[in-house]
């Protein structure tokens, strides 16, 4: 046993090989890498194989391709991948309308944004007389002409022009109430919105009227859809006078109140 020990104690120690080396070499071709990356990006960034000729649009209605293409018409002859697509959506986002920019680079030489409006869902008429579409969430979106080609609810507020900016929510206690009523409406009974003429509150009161004929009713928070179909029974069957107030807040029943 003794002399095994010391055979033990007299085997030299190995020295361990080092890995230091191996952190070199993988230093060094992460190096060799990004300077790779970096000389194709540069290659690509600069040659003229990749100048933009076209640009495509897509996803827009209201919003014209012509209007799109001349708001980003200064990227037109500039390589592909030089120019910055935050750049691109900047430009676009420039029209209210717009809520949503995705630019994709197509070799060798286009531009493709695809876009996603806004899309209106109330006019608000202000002191002037003045027609302006929102959005669900109140947002002035723009005009393009004269004609009112969108066939949308009309809402009376107290307000001037100068208060409305496009791009911007309109701050109103008023239409908040009225948006969220549109929006149960359009979630529980959509079909019923083409019917819709007028919103106007009172009192914090919502009140819409019916484009068919001019009658006005309070719509309900429960069981909407019922309670318009409730409606719709009574407008047809109950002779009711069109000066009278329908109203829908009551279970399972319309309440025909007298108006003026």
């Amino acid at each position: 046993m003794m002399k095994y020990k010391e055979l033990q104690k007299e085997v030299p120690n190995r020295k361990r090989r080092g890995h230091s080396r191996y952190f070199i070499y993988f230093i060094l071709m992460l190096i060799g890498l990004a300077a790779f990356v970096y000389g194709a990006y540069y290659l690509f960034s600069t040659v003229s194989w990749f100048n933009i000729e076209q640009i495509q649009i897509s996803g827009n209605s209201t919003v014209s391709d012509s209007l799109l293409i001349q708001a980003t018409q200064s990227f037109k002859g500039k390589n592909l991948f030089s120019i910055s697509k935050d750049e691109v959506i900047s430009k676009v986002k420039k029209f209210s309308r717009i809520k949503d920019v995705k630019v994709q680079r197509r070799l060798f030489h286009t531009l493709n944004i695809i876009v996603t409006e806004r899309k209106s869902c109330l006019y608000v008429k202000t002191l002037e007389g003045d027609l302006f579409p929102i959005d669900d969430e109140g947002v002035v979106l723009e005009k393009f002409g004269s004609v009112y080609n969108e066939n949308l609810p009309i809402v009376n507020l107290l307000i001037n022009n100068a208060d409305i900016h496009p791009g911007k929510p309109i701050k109103n206690a008023s239409l908040a109430k009225i948006l969220e009523v549109h929006h149960q409406i359009k979630t529980e009974s959509p079909e019923f919105l083409s019917n819709i003429s007028e919103y106007y509150t009172i009192n914090n009161t919502v009140y819409i009227i019916d484009a068919r004929n001019g009658l006005r009713l309070i719509p309900s928070t429960k069981n909407l859809a019922r309670q318009l179909s409730r409606y719709e029974f009574v407008k047809d069957n109950g002779n009711v006078s069109n000066n009278a107030i329908l109203d829908l807040r009551f279970d399972n029943q319309v309440v025909v109140k007298s108006g003026n």
